[in-house]
């Protein structure tokens, strides 16, 4: 790779979600990736929708152990990878969240705050009294900054996931993330 290139593996898994869940309920949670204009997807998935999780027991969590996977390749430290979930109870939102990958290599927990839309009219709010849940047409804008606080939103919950990241060639362009080997 002497090309100018870096590379940025992460592997893991969504583990679970605390948000306020009713025994017999379910949940399935969706994922993407957001970069930058130099960045790009070398292996694993963009997007990804996981199984349906099923409530037993009246807790705070709802466990998906739902694996991740992805490869990045890129010339620029600039839009660095975020993703961002959506969390939906059968086909309710419950919430969305927003995070950038880990930057430092090694074994890493994530807790991730969710928050879903509030209403922003009369009509929605008379719509969220007949089961009506507002919800963006691309959750990836969350990622940019254009409009988002716009947006009304309010803490519905926060998921939790642990990634093992791994990069190549970010010392040999001049970056030092605090890696304890050397490439």
């Amino acid at each position: 790779m002497s090309d100018g290139t870096f590379l940025l593996s992460i592997s893991g898994q969504i583990e679970f979600v605390e948000l306020m869940s009713t025994a017999g309920s379910c949940y399935h949670c969706k994922y993407e990736f957001f970069t930058g204009p130099d960045w790009k997807i070398i292996g694993g998935l963009e997007t990804g929708i996981s199984q349906i999780a099923n409530v037993i027991s009246n807790n705070d969590k709802v466990v998906f152990n739902f694996p991740v996977d992805a490869q990045f390749k890129s010339t620029n430290l600039f839009g660095w990878p975020q993703m961002v979930l959506s969390i939906y109870k059968e086909t309710t939102l419950e919430g969305y969240g927003r995070v950038h990958l880990p930057i430092k290599p090694g074994r890493r927990h994530l807790e991730v705050n969710l928050a879903k839309p509030q209403a922003s009219s009369l009509l929605g709010y008379i719509g969220s009294f007949f089961g009506y849940q507002p919800e963006l047409l691309q959750p990836k804008m969350l990622a940019s900054t254009a409009g988002n606080n716009l947006i009304r939103m309010e803490t519905s919950g926060r998921a939790h996931m642990s990634f093992n990241v791994i990069s190549q060639g970010l010392l040999r362009l001049g970056y030092d993330l605090g890696q304890t080997n050397r490439e």
